[in-house]
């Protein structure tokens, strides 16, 4: 059966993770800026950087909370 090698086609993205959020919104805006339209989608890119923010945000977060687990553990014992 030769279907069964064809490779199979990309039909989206998958965002699980705040970095697969703010991956994506990089690579928007920087097709923006590559093709010289960045003035003609300012509040777009402005409402994606906020997202992204976000996301780093999120990504910080779950990282405090790692560390403060770790230290609460720590007087715990």
């Amino acid at each position: 059966m030769s279907e069964n090698n064809i490779a199979k086609q990309r039909r989206g993205v998958t965002l699980r993770t705040p970095e697969d959020v703010r991956r994506l919104i990089q690579r928007i805006c920087s097709r923006a800026f590559q093709e010289e339209v960045e003035l003609e989608h300012a509040g777009k890119i402005s409402q994606l950087l906020g997202n992204w923010l976000k996301a780093w945000e999120l990504d910080k977060i779950s990282d405090i909370e790692k560390r403060l687990d770790t230290l609460e553990k720590g007087v715990k014992k």
